[in-house]
């Protein structure tokens, strides 16, 4: 009897092991709001019993089982945003800004990015180390396929990972272009049912980036594709599928979105809304000064965040005061996530450097949310059920909180020195008005209601890519299809020939049956 429990337990173990897989994650952003989203990749997949290599900005000091870290922190003092540039990204200088990631520059600062992550040693030696193989390979999407290499130089299945809501600038790689009469662009403030102008808008902006994307960037990232890659494979004897194959090659798209937050856009079968498999399944508890903060406030807590990149101490000291000033006169508590200390703070107001914002989203006293309308803290928002009041300062913070207005979950607020008494006005809005705390609600219960949670959604699709072989049942045919045969191009050339040949032998046998008149002398 013994002997059979023991290889029972010999077969479990066999089997544990044989379902374990090695999947590389990379998130090139040094930016921790990224992180935690990657972070949130890894533990989900360790959890699952796989082993992960992690390439990233922010290696842990605490190290998990069955994970490695290539740490690529260095690479942040490389891309040359000195204290000229730092200076332009406060608060403070961005008031009355167009929003930049809508721009060449934004463009150029992305390819950058990627340029000193693929030229960097440390990285370059580990993907030409020869010991190293992978099942899979999650990257982070963020606006370019220079990753997309990778994954053939492993002969492993790429997984693209985008950080933001579904729209045509990714799904384009899985699928095709959705039109822009009823699909919007990342940066663009439009909410569909679109009007004849907004239509024309959309329409130009999808046109004016594709062109810049195929006729500028892409020749520019194959240059750079080939120069990286090309002798990482010969030194691993793998020949490298063209940039453009290798873009368009990916097995499986996860998107940190859900209808209930975003738009519901049409999906290709390999493309799946994880939005919340970075949250906590058991929320952790509040340090105690919080909590006793949170416990003891009477008429509840009003939590202010800028996020992880926008400081609250670059504002300039007319808004800080100012908003200082009209906090001190509610009777709520306001929690301020600030980054530095303040003398003469009201009673009523604490300050903190750091908080473990879903904490203080989760507990019940909490009354709404100030937040930039990053796409991390709308999520945990609906996750929590709690209303927000937006500022939105650049990227896709203008979208997610347009959204959040549509919704009837949110208020959006114009980044401006003088925002106090509009920001006041919005606070006592969703104070007074209960159908924001209730469409909140609502809306979060829709975020759960779901066949499987995002955390082992996430865990199955990227299973599911490497059970499958690469999951080729599930992609599009219309990553395969030219734009010119997409909108029948080369039929209408054809029938525009035929037309044109009708025409001419018509009016050549018209011609010729039409009697010459003689004149008569």
């Amino acid at each position: 009897m013994p002997n059979k429990k023991g290889f029972a337990l010999f077969l479990i173990a066999l089997i544990s092991v044989n379902d374990a897989y090695k999947i590389l994650v990379i998130f090139p952003l040094c930016s921790k709001s990224h992180n935690n989203l990657g972070k949130g990749v890894v533990n989900n997949l360790l959890d699952a019993g796989h082993e992960v290599v992690y390439c990233t900005c922010f290696a842990d000091k605490e190290k998990r089982p069955n994970l490695t870290e290539v740490d690529l922190s260095h690479v942040e003092t490389q891309l040359g945003f000195d204290k000229d540039m730092e200076e332009q990204f406060k608060i403070k200088n961005l008031v009355g800004k167009n929003n930049f990631a809508d721009s060449l520059f934004f463009m150029y600062v992305t390819y950058e990015i990627h340029r000193l992550f693929l030229n960097d040693d440390v990285l370059i030696n580990f993907l030409s180390d020869t010991n190293q193989k992978f099942d899979a390979v999650v990257a982070e999407w963020f606006f370019s396929e220079l990753f997309s290499g990778i994954a053939p130089l492993f002969q492993s299945h790429m997984i693209w990972f985008a950080t933001t809501e579904a729209h045509w600038q990714i799904l384009r790689i899985v699928d095709d272009i959705p039109s822009p009469a009823y699909s919007t662009d990342l940066f663009s403030v439009n909410i569909p049912p679109l009007d004849f102008l907004q239509r024309a808008k959309e329409l130009w902006s999808v046109i004016k980036r594709y062109v810049i994307l195929n006729c500028v960037v892409m020749p520019i990232e194959q240059h750079l594709y080939n120069k990286v890659y090309t002798p990482i494979g010969e030194t691993r004897g793998i020949r490298l599928p063209s940039y453009y194959d290798a873009a368009y090659n990916g097995s499986l798209l996860l998107l940190n979105s859900h209808p209930s937050i975003g738009t519901p856009f049409r999906l290709p079968q390999n493309a799946h809304y994880v939005a919340g498999f970075h949250i906590d399944t058991k929320t952790k508890p509040l340090p105690e000064n919080l909590q006793k903060l949170m416990n003891e406030a009477k008429h509840g807590v009003i939590y202010f965040s800028m996020g992880s990149n926008l400081k609250s101490m670059g504002m300039s000291d007319f808004m800080r005061d100012s908003l200082l000033k009209m906090f001190s006169e509610l009777k709520q508590t306001v929690i301020w996530k600030f980054e530095s200390d303040l003398d003469n703070v009201p009673k009523n107001i604490h300050l903190t450097k750091w908080a473990p914002q879903q904490s203080v989203l989760a507990h019940p006293n909490l009354k709404m949310f100030i937040t930039h309308g990053g796409q991390l803290s709308t999520t945990e928002a609906i996750h929590f059920g709690v209303p927000v009041v937006g500022i939105p300062v650049y990227g896709d913070q203008h979208v997610n909180m347009k959204s959040a207005v549509e919704k009837g979950v949110g208020i959006t607020v114009t980044l401006d020195d003088n925002m106090a008494g509009e920001l006041s006005a919005a606070i006592q809005e969703i104070l007074n008005n209960p159908s924001y705390s209730k469409t909140a609600k609502e809306l979060s219960s829709i975020f759960h209601d779901r066949p499987m949670s995002p955390a082992k959604e996430l865990v199955y699709w990227v299973e599911h890519v490497i059970r499958t072989g690469g999951a080729r049942h599930l992609r599009s045919p219309a990553v395969n299809v030219p734009l010119y045969q997409k909108f029948y191009l080369d039929l209408l050339l054809i029938m525009a020939l035929i037309l044109y040949l009708t025409l001419k032998v018509l009016r050549r046998l018209f011609r010729q049956r039409t009697p010459v008149k003689v004149k008569e002398s």
